[in-house]
């Protein structure tokens, strides 16, 4: 084969990996930014977080949000749900950061399927 094949066949395959191992890790991401409460089920986010805030800054106890189902929900201890929307995104993002940050390293196809 033309090493200049080869080249372009070898960072086609690394692109390609590359890109997959990054879907993975979104994917991941969202998955770990869904949480349960109240048998519901909520997708931290930051207007989710931000919204949860101003509801307690306001003073409210308890108050009825929207979730993933677009179903009313009330919830009767906004400062716990807040926290654990916060704990839930502040994880992801982190996560999400660390592994992003590794994938910036892996300059070949070996080294990010993890054979090197």
């Amino acid at each position: 084969m033309d090493k200049k094949l080869e080249e372009a066949l070898d960072f086609s395959n690394y692109r390609f990996t590359l890109n997959t191992r990054k879907q993975n890790l979104k994917m991941r991401m969202r998955s770990m930014l869904t949480v349960g409460y109240n048998n519901t089920i909520f997708t931290a986010s930051m207007e989710l977080i931000n919204f949860s805030k101003l509801v307690i800054d306001a003073g409210s106890e308890k108050y009825v949000f929207m979730d993933d189902n677009e179903n009313p929900v009330m919830i009767k201890d906004v400062k716990d749900f807040n926290a654990r929307l916060l704990g839930a995104y502040t994880n992801a993002l982190n996560e999400y950061y660390v592994e992003n940050e590794k994938l910036k390293k892996l300059r070949t196809t070996k080294q990010l399927i993890g054979i090197q």
